[in-house]
């Protein structure tokens, strides 16, 4: 069986699921840092006495639609290409 005509469609497909789960590791990350800084004390307890904000924020803007789901939407885009590109290569593999 060679595997020679469906190594790319795999390495597409990989990568597309690396950049989703990293794009979405992020995102959590920085949602359960934005929660933190609302805590009484911030983040290592040096923030005000009556607790509020607790310190600048590092990436600044909302959490709208920002550049982690632009990642996670270009992830999910080459995930599904990578997924039909390989589907077509393994149905023209020669079965030994």
């Amino acid at each position: 069986m060679s595997s020679s005509g469906a190594k790319n469609p795999y390495l597409v497909t990989v990568v597309g699921v690396a950049l989703m789960v990293i794009a979405e590791v992020f995102g959590i990350v920085r949602a359960m840092m934005f929660r933190a800084m609302f805590r009484p004390g911030g983040f290592n307890g040096t923030g005000p006495p009556g607790g509020g904000f607790g310190g600048p924020r590092q990436f600044g803007g909302g959490f709208g639609f920002g550049v982690s789901n632009y990642v996670t939407i270009l992830g999910l885009i080459i995930v599904i290409v990578g997924v039909i590109w390989l589907g077509m290569a393994l149905r023209k593999t020669p079965k030994a």
